[in-house]
Parts: C-alpha cells; structure tokens; sequence
C-alpha cells in the first residue's frame, strides 16, 4: 500500500463563511490527526480546493458565490495549513480530478491507494472517489472525518462509496494505527 492522504474543500467558505457546513467544525481535529501521522510517515497531503472564478464558474450559479480564486474564502483553515511539502490543487468542479493536474501528481507521488477526507461526503468527496475509482486507485474513508452540509446525508454517502467503490470505510483512529503497523 503506497497513500496519499488527500483533503478535500477545507476552505474558510466551508467551515465557517459562506458555505458552512455544520459537520465540517467537527471533523477538524481528525482531519488534523490525519495529517501529522501522514507527514511523520512521510504520506504526501494532498489538498484538493475549490477556487472559482466570480462571474464564471456554472457551479456559483447553483451555489452562489464560494470560495473565489485569490479571495481569503478560498483558502484551506488555518488549523489545517499546508506545510512546506505538502501540496495543493486547485479545482473548479466537484471532482479533483476533472480538469485538474491531480492525476499526474498522485501518479508521479507513486500513490495506489487515496485516504479521502473533507467535505462535502455526497458532492466533492463522492464525485472524486468516482473519478479515483476509474483510475483504479484503492479508497479509505474515514468516516469521523469526512462531513455533508445536510448531517442526515453523510451516513448515505459513506454506504454510497463503500457498496458503489469499494472504499473502505474506517474511522481516524483504526487508520492510525493501520498506517503505522503497515508503513513503519
């Protein structure tokens, strides 16, 4: 097994501005657990943002205006900040691989195998799984860190990607030491 964690949409407009998600305050010290045991077992963090362009994007159309490029909506919550070595996409579509340089980073990074986290489960998180899937990448989903703006969804997505992609769903902590009896 060779991951690449992967964060998706941890964006000031998704935890706490316009978009803000009531499960996504909850899922950050996990997602923050996540990332320390992936760099100090040298995983690549890989975060997965929206960054639309105002006035162009089709999507703000159906969500009014979120995470706009270069604004500070856009950018991923201080509590998660990329560190130096860590990388960043920036999508402007639920999946991040639609249109993305994700695909090639992951398969230059040598990854097999994508720990899913963010928000939102049944959008972002859901549509990149897909696109994961027919790469033929292998999932883990943990499922205290991962998130839906509507909390009734989030349990439906999780089924979704473990039943239609095979992912597996687990939680932060059986991760942890996953990764730790598996990579050290």
């Amino acid at each position: 097994m060779k991951p690449a964690l992967i964060v998706i949409d941890m964006l000031n407009d998704f935890v706490y501005g316009a978009l803000a998600s009531p499960g996504s305050r909850e899922i950050v010290p996990n997602i923050k657990r996540l990332i320390a045991k992936a760099r100090s077992l040298r995983i690549p963090v890989v975060y997965v943002c929206d960054a639309h362009y105002k006035d162009v994007d089709w999507e703000l159309k159906l969500w009014g205006p979120h995470a706009l490029a270069g604004t500070r909506g856009a950018e991923v919550i201080d509590e998660l900040k990329p560190e130096q070595g860590d990388f960043l996409v920036r999508k402007r579509r639920y999946s991040g691989f639609f249109q993305t340089d994700l695909g090639i980073l992951l398969r230059e990074l040598g990854a097999d195998t994508l720990i899913l986290t963010g928000i939102d489960t049944s959008i972002c998180v859901s549509h990149t799984a897909a696109d994961a899937f027919y790469r033929g990448y292998a999932l883990i989903v943990p499922r205290d860190a991962v998130a839906t703006f509507d909390p009734k969804d989030n349990e439906q997505a999780i089924s979704y990607l473990k039943k239609v992609y095979g992912a597996e769903i687990t939680t932060t902590d059986e991760l942890i030491l996953k990764l730790e009896r598996k990579l050290r």
